[in-house]
């Protein structure tokens, strides 16, 4: 029997102070194995052995079968019985703080979510803060572990541009819940205070129940879902410890443990309604509506190959975040869906990109990409209008977020010869056969009014030629009179 502060041995003592740190116990408060403990009678030591739930005595008082003194369980001196050997009479143990026992972090893991409250109760007061910050640290560590797996391989594969991901993965999987854990703790102990519950510990006490609470988080692991379901199922776990810990009220401890994830689902819920809500509330309003991504499923009816669509969308993402590529080929990104087959012609499937094509540039990584597409470039004039990569025309340059949202940022050529063409601006498409006669003139009017100079006539744009600057523009038809 060991003092909850500190540890310190209390056989054979009277209830009161511990001796080592002057905290309070009672032989009441503990938790033994049945018949483990000998309770000795105060004034002629007769022992009695306790038979109840938690080894307790049964009854807690009576008289004295030798001396007939009345006596309390809390009156007794207590003594471990003689038949235990070297187990430990105590029946509830924090295993994570046992060093002699096997697969402490499993035990610790179960311990927490199966009864947290028995938990803390056998965890010391003193010297135990460290321990569960480490334990809680492991835990965010594992949980997060996948991730960080799959962004060292990343990294490995990508060489060495994946260190952003790894970083990412780090920072969200292990810094952040350990973060949240303190944060945590903080309010929940403040809350105490303002309910004006005893708190005799500290806030390190109630920093040990959040933290030897965070098994639950191991959760995190089951895929899609797991950090809600780790979420969930760490703030059901923390209530009981904290009480445990503090001995105040469940009702005061539920309340208490629960401000700070209430806070946090709400506001997550609230973000996720507004990027929702918010955006479909924008569609179909004024044409000076910039909306980053058209409504799902905008791709629908237009015939578009798969990799079109998702440069189209990688496209319009970088023009209303002010991050366009200068040359198109830098949109290709085979993780997000976008090959070289998203520039192939009817007679050329991989088309010729200056001294390399589509399909080299496309098996590079991204570094060299970059490196080749900038030597490209870095011959072209300063004022770029438009510049074609295989049957794809890119005529963003130039547009800015918050421009006219019905300007055209891409033209895709007909698949086929007598095809439909298909002009690409921010918040939809438009197509026909004869897009190069009747849409040239009604785009350049409205680049001229947005300060964008004309294109030049599409039927010029043949491949291999250009880039296309302000001087190649066919000017708009003037107004009528």
């Amino acid at each position: 029997m060991k003092c909850p502060g500190c540890e310190y041995e209390l056989w054979n003592l009277k209830a009161g102070p511990c001796p080592e740190c002057g905290r309070p116990f009672k032989p009441s408060e503990f938790d033994f194995l049945a018949n483990a403990v000998k309770f000795c009678c105060p004034h002629c030591s007769q022992a009695y052995y306790g038979t109840g739930e938690k080894g307790e005595l049964e009854p807690s008082e009576f008289d004295c079968v030798s001396c007939g003194g009345h006596v309390t369980i809390d009156d007794m001196l207590l003594l471990p019985a003689d038949a235990l050997g070297k187990r430990e009479p105590t029946r509830s143990t924090n295993p994570w703080l046992d060093p002699h026992r096997k697969r402490r972090w499993f035990g610790a893991i179960a311990a927490g979510i199966g009864q947290p409250g028995r938990m803390l109760e056998a965890t010391p007061v003193f010297g135990t803060t460290g321990k569960a910050v480490v334990f809680a640290s492991l835990n965010f560590f594992m949980a997060g572990l996948l991730g960080i797996v799959m962004g060292v391989l990343l990294m490995i594969a990508s060489g060495g541009s994946g260190v952003g991901v790894l970083a990412f993965m780090l920072i969200s999987g292990v810094l952040v819940p350990a973060l949240y854990m303190f944060l945590w703790a903080a309010v929940t102990h403040g809350v105490l205070k303002l309910f004006r519950q005893s708190t005799p510990d500290g806030m390190g006490r109630t920093l040990q129940a959040i933290a030897f609470t965070s098994g639950a988080w191991m959760f995190a692991l089951i895929p899609c879902m797991g950090w809600f379901l780790g979420f969930v199922a760490w703030t059901a776990c923390a209530p009981a410890a904290v009480r445990a810990a503090h001995k105040c009220r469940l009702g005061s401890a539920i309340v208490a443990t629960l401000v700070l994830p209430v806070i946090t689902a709400a506001t997550g819920i609230g973000l996720y309604a507004w990027m929702i809500f918010g955006t479909m509330g924008g569609l179909g309003t004024t044409s000076s509506y910039y909306s980053p991504v058209p409504p799902p499923g905008w791709a629908q009816g237009t015939g578009l190959d798969p990799d079109v669509v998702a440069l189209v969308d990688e496209l319009r993402y970088g023009v209303n975040y002010g991050s366009p590529p200068l040359h198109g080929a830098g949109l290709m990104d085979p993780a997000m869906g976008i090959t070289h087959r998203a520039f192939s012609e009817p007679s050329t499937p991989d088309v010729t990109i200056g001294s390399h094509t589509a399909s080299t540039l496309e098996a590079m990584r991204p570094r060299d990409r970059e490196a080749a597409l900038a030597a490209i470039t870095s011959s072209w004039p300063a004022d770029v209008t438009a510049h074609r990569v295989g049957r794809l025309i890119f005529t963003h340059h130039g547009i800015k977020p918050g421009d006219d949202p019905g300007l055209t940022l891409l033209i895709v050529m007909p698949a086929t010869p007598g095809g439909d063409w298909h002009s690409i601006h921010m918040t939809g498409w438009q197509s026909s056969s004869m897009l190069p006669m009747y849409r040239i003139g009604m785009e350049n009017t409205s680049r001229v009014a947005a300060g964008l100079p004309p294109l030049p006539d599409l039927n010029t744009m043949t491949s291999g030629t250009g880039p296309w600057t302000a001087a190649d523009g066919v000017p708009p038809p003037p107004p009528p009179p």
